[in-house]
């Protein structure tokens, strides 16, 4: 059976910048650019931690634990995204858009307490993790199964091992893998009322519910994203509206044809079409063929 360390990659949700938050906007401001662009890469990386496959069960509590190599490695090219951050740098205001977040998938207050640590300025890391080996059983078959759960298992090597909670791991078979924590050894029976001594474990495997929890909180990050990508869209346009309307002088009709589209499409500002027809008037005398042509298409329909 495979030995490793639940702690690898725990590091994922941490703060990569430490000492002072000076970057980061305080709350009330406008977000700027940055700023959004840099909370969509947080809550992106949320949604790739929090994919069930990255975490355990155990004990009634669920800890975050990357179990294969591309897992650590990607988990390493997010910390690195954050370690390049420079408006989102505050760690509490991380936490805080952790949480919103995760509450938003509306899994309720006792399933983030679950998957969320509290904030604090000493510990840098958000998600649980825990300081257990666990062990990797690649194919096995399940020789006995007692009243309790609990089960006589043997791995593709024979070796045998006495399993408790398998009914919250994979169904049984070749091509299964389980994720065990050893707790000891335990005294089994055998059938001729003879007792042997052998490693207990506890499967770590995640319930069906914990899965769906999961499954819920990766969504609402994802919504949190897109949300984000919508945001720094209409920022953009925001942005260039106030640059076209501050170029639309009598000398450049092109620009005021450009600032009556705005204000007839709501590009950048609310739509009016009445200001936005004021607009496309005003460039149409200073000689802008565009909206001439359109006032032209316009009084045609």
């Amino acid at each position: 059976m495979k030995v490793r360390p639940l702690l690898v990659g725990c590091m994922v949700l941490s703060c990569a910048v430490f000492g002072q938050p000076a970057a980061t906007q305080r709350p009330g401001q406008a977000p700027t650019e940055r700023m959004v662009i840099e909370e969509k890469q947080f809550v992106e990386s949320l949604a790739y931690v929090y994919r069930p496959e990255l975490w355990i069960s155990y004990r009634g509590a669920l800890y975050f634990a990357p179990k294969d190599d591309s897992q650590v490695r990607r988990i390493a090219e997010l910390k690195d995204a954050r370690s390049k951050y420079v408006a989102l740098t505050n760690r509490e205001t991380q936490h805080e858009l952790a949480a919103a977040t995760i509450a938003e998938s509306g899994v309720g207050d006792a399933w983030l307490k679950k998957l969320l640590l509290p904030y604090s300025e000493t510990r840098p890391n958000l998600t649980p993790t825990l300081n257990r080996a666990y062990r990797i059983v690649n194919g096995f078959k399940v020789l006995r199964v007692m009243k309790e759960g609990d089960a006589l298992i043997q791995d593709a090597g024979g070796a045998t091992g006495l399993v408790m909670n398998l009914g919250a791991a994979p169904a049984a078979g070749t091509n299964s893998t389980l994720y065990l924590i050893k707790e000891g050894e335990r005294a089994f029976a055998r059938s001729n009322g003879e007792y042997q001594q052998l490693e207990a474990f506890t499967s770590v495997a995640l319930s069906a519910e914990e899965t769906n929890v999961l499954n819920l909180v990766v969504a609402a990050c994802q919504r949190k994203a897109s949300a984000l990508v919508a945001e720094l869209a209409g920022s953009k346009a925001r942005e260039e509206f106030e640059i076209t309307k501050a170029r639309a002088t009598d000398s450049n009709p092109y620009m005021q044809y450009l600032l009556a589209r705005c204000y007839l499409d709501g590009n950048g500002t609310p739509k009016d079409e009445r200001v936005g027809l004021e607009w496309m008037n005003t460039a149409a005398r200073n000689g802008s063929g565009d909206a001439k042509t359109y006032l032209e298409q316009k009084g045609k329909k």
